[in-house]
C-alpha cells in the first residue's frame, strides 16, 4: 500500500499556520445497475460514473479513511477531491459528489478490457444492492448517501478535474475527522442524463493519476498572523495594514479617493475565530481625522465610507473589495512582511 503524501505547509510561523496534506484514496469502487447486483470493480483500475446507452447506472464510490495524517484538535480550512477523466465518449456530464451514510466494501473483483462491464462479486464487494457482498445490503439500492450533494463539477474531455472546497466538503471532512466512525466516504452520481457515462482512474492505476485529497487545516494553538501590511502588485500607492488582536481584527486602507486625494479608511472591530480560506468576512469603513496615538479620534466622530469584505486563500493571498462612496475598488494582494516578531512566509 503507498502511503500518504505529506506537502510542505502554505505558511510558517514559530508554530505552523496551516498545513496542507494529499492522501491518497484508501477504497474505490463502481455501483453497476443491475437486477441481482453481483458487479462491482473495486481492485479495477477504473471506476465509471453515468448513464450507459442502454440506459444503465453506473456510481463510483470511495473513501480516505486514513485522516489520521490530520491532528485531532485541527480546523479544516480547504477540500479538494482531485480526480483524473480517463475515457468519455458523451457531453458535458455534471457529476454530483455526495456523503455516504452507509459503510461498504471493495472487496478484490477486476474488470478486464475497458472494463465498463464489472467483474462477479467477491467477499466483501460494494455492488448495487450491497454494501458487502453478499451479507449486507443498502437501505436503497444503489447506495444510501444524502440527498443534498456536497459538490459538484461538469466534466467533458479527458484530463484532471476537482472538487473545489465548499463548506458542505469542509464539513463532511471535519465531522470524518471528529467521529471517524462515520467516515464512508462520498459517492459521485451524474445528473440522471441518457449516454453520459464517464471513467474515471482508481487508487490501483498510475500513481500520478489516482483519487487524492487536498486538506488545508490549522490546529487550536497554530499562530494566526495575518497582521502586517497588504499590497496588490498592480496598484501604486495603496494597500491595507491588517492588525490581528485579541480585541479583533482591524484593517486599515491607505489610498486615493475616486477624485485622487490621498484617502485613508479605518474598519470597525470584527471578532473571528478559526478562519477559514475562502470565507468572506465583511467589516465596515470609515473614514475622518485620524486624530494621534495618544488621543485617538472615537470612532463615533469618524464618518461612514461604506464596507470592505476580505476573503484569504492563503496566510499571503487575499481579496480586499470596498464598496462606498467611492465606488468599488478591488485589490488582490499579498502579504509583504509580518509584525515584528512574527513571520508568516509562503512556504513554497
Amino acid at each position: 500500500m503507498r502511503t500518504l503524501l505529506v506537502l510542505a505547509s502554505i505558511c510558517l510561523s514559530t508554530n505552523v499556520l496551516a498545513e496542507t496534506v494529499m492522501l491518497e484514496a484508501t477504497q474505490d469502487n463502481t455501483l453497476f445497475d443491475s437486477a441481482d447486483g453481483t458487479l462491482p470493480n473495486g481492485a479495477g483500475y477504473f471506476m465509471f460514473v453515468g448513464q450507459t446507452s442502454e440506459n444503465k447506472a453506473r456510481r463510483a464510490v470511495l473513501a480516505f479513511k486514513n485522516l489520521g495524517a490530520i491532528p485531532a484538535d485541527a480546523q479544516i480550512q480547504s477540500v479538494k477531491l482531485h480526480l483524473y477523466l480517463s475515457r468519455e465518449t458523451s457531453e458535458d456530464t455534471v457529476i454530483r459528489l455526495s456523503r455516504l451514510a452507509s459503510d461498504w466494501g471493495e472487496g478484490l473483483s477486476q474488470a478486464t478490457g475497458q472494463e465498463g462491464g464489472g467483474a462477479p462479486a467477491t467477499a466483501d464487494s460494494a455492488t448495487w444492492l450491497h454494501r458487502f457482498y453478499n451479507n449486507s445490503k443498502w437501505n436503497t439500492p444503489g447506495g444510501d448517501f444524502s440527498p443534498t450533494p456536497s459538490a459538484q463539477m461538469t466534466v467533458n474531455a479527458t484530463g484532471f478535474y476537482s472538487f473545489e472546497s465548499n463548506e458542505a466538503m469542509v464539513a463532511d471532512v471535519q465531522n470524518w475527522l471528529a467521529d471517524p466512525g462515520s467516515n464512508y466516504g462520498w459517492i459521485m452520481v451524474d445528473g440522471d442524463s441518457a449516454h453520459s457515462a464517464k471513467r474515471f482512474n482508481t487508487r490501483e492505476g498510475n500513481i500520478s493519476r489516482v483519487p487524492m485529497l487536498e486538506v488545508e487545516y490549522t490546529t487550536a494553538d497554530s499562530a494566526s498572523d495575518f497582521s502586517g501590511p497588504w499590497f496588490d502588485p498592480a496598484l501604486d500607492g495603496e494597500g491595507m495594514l491588517v492588525f490581528q488582536t485579541p480585541a479583533g481584527w482591524l484593517i486599515y486602507y491607505f489610498g486615493y479617493s475616486s477624485d485622487m486625494d490621498r484617502l485613508w479608511l479605518v474598519s470597525n472591530l470584527l471578532n473571528i475565530e478559526n478562519l477559514q480560506f475562502g470565507q468572506t468576512y465583511e467589516f465596515s469603513l470609515l473614514v475622518g481625522e485620524p486624530g494621534t496615538f495618544g488621543m485617538p479620534t472615537p470612532s463615533s466622530q469618524l464618518t461612514p465610507w461604506g464596507t470592505l469584505q476580505v476573503s484569504f486563500s492563503s496566510c499571503t493571498n487575499g481579496v480586499f473589495t470596498m464598496n462606498g462612496v467611492d465606488g468599488q475598488k478591488v485589490l488582490n494582494a499579498v502579504k509583504l512582511i509580518g509584525i515584528d516578531g512574527t513571520s508568516c512566509d509562503d512556504g513554497s
